[in-house]
C-alpha cells in the first residue's frame, strides 16, 4: 500500500516538476536607473523589462558569452542590445547595448546589468544605465 501511495505521489508531482524546469518564461522584479518595476524573460534570449516608478518599455536580445567564445568560464555573462523608451521629458527613447551576470539558483534568477543608452531627441545623449533584480522560472 506505501508503494502505491508514493507511485501515485510521485506521478502527480513529476510533470509539475518536469514543466517547471523546462518552461521558457520567466519573470519577476528589478531595482534600477532610470525605473525600477516588473521583468520578463523568454527562453534565456528575449528580455522585457517594464519601468513603474517612471513609466518605460525595453525590448533586448541576449548573447551569452560562452556560446560566442565557447569558453565555459563565461557562462554567467551576457550581452545585450535593445531598444528603450521612458515616459520622460528629457530621455524618451534610444537603442541600448550592456553586459550582465546572472547567478541561476534552481528556478530563480538573479542578475546585474549595465550599459549606455543613446537617447535619441532634440537633444541627442548617452546614459550609462543599469538594473538588479530577480526573475522566476514560471
Amino acid at each position: 500500500m506505501k508503494i502505491r501511495a508514493l507511485l501515485l505521489a510521485s506521478a502527480l508531482v513529476l510533470p509539475v516538476t518536469s514543466f517547471a524546469a523546462s518552461s521558457p518564461l520567466s519573470a519577476g522584479v528589478f531595482l534600477g536607473s532610470p525605473t525600477s518595476g516588473l521583468t520578463f524573460q523568454y527562453w534565456d534570449k528575449i528580455q522585457l523589462a517594464v519601468g513603474l516608478d517612471t513609466f518605460s518599455v525595453s525590448v533586448d536580445a541576449k548573447w551569452y558569452l560562452n556560446e560566442l567564445t565557447g569558453r565555459t568560464d563565461l557562462a554567467p555573462f551576457y550581452s545585450y542590445t535593445g531598444l528603450q523608451w521612458v515616459d520622460d521629458s528629457d530621455n524618451q527613447w534610444g537603442p541600448r547595448a550592456g553586459l550582465g551576470f546572472v547567478l541561476p539558483l534552481r528556478n530563480v534568477q538573479i542578475y546585474a546589468e549595465a550599459g549606455p543608452t543613446w537617447y535619441i531627441e532634440d537633444s541627442s545623449n548617452i546614459e550609462l544605465e543599469g538594473a538588479v533584480g530577480v526573475r522566476f522560472r514560471l
